[in-house]
């Protein structure tokens, strides 16, 4: 297994800040899929309009979608696996109320080097659930 260096520990601690609004952008991407374009002009057609099934199969084929619901599986994968003190961790760095860690190795009483280790776990761990280890 390779070893992440700080530059892949400071990119993957950066997308997990996107975790603190992934329901509200999936939401809103849905809401996107569903409503109908308003471009689209209908014209008169002799078959029967299904938009349901419509709405259904884009919902359905929408990489955006597929991509966003993945990511939020991933995450919470990881946080099933976390052991109680690092999902305290990961809510205080990623979810609210998003200290830096030094913040939060005092709050947990902790040393700093102790917090990074505990980051560098966090981290690898969804790296690993990521498929990039």
């Amino acid at each position: 297994m390779k070893k992440l260096s700080d530059e892949d520990l400071k990119t993957l601690d950066r997308e997990l800040f996107k975790f603190q609004n992934i329901q509200r952008t999936i939401d809103l991407r849905r809401l996107e899929l569903e409503t109908r374009n308003p471009d689209a002009q209908s014209s008169p057609s002799v078959g029967i309009s299904k938009p349901t099934e419509t709405i259904a199969v884009r919902i359905a084929d929408d990489p955006t979608l597929k991509f966003l619901e993945g990511f939020k599986g991933i995450i919470n994968k990881l946080l099933i696996n976390l052991v109680d003190e690092d999902k305290e961790i990961f809510n205080l760095r990623w979810r609210y109320p998003q200290l830096r860690w030094e913040e939060i190795a005092e709050q947990k009483f902790m040393s700093k080097a102790t917090i990074y280790r505990r980051r560098r776990i966090i981290l690898e761990q969804y790296a690993i659930l990521k498929g990039e280890l």
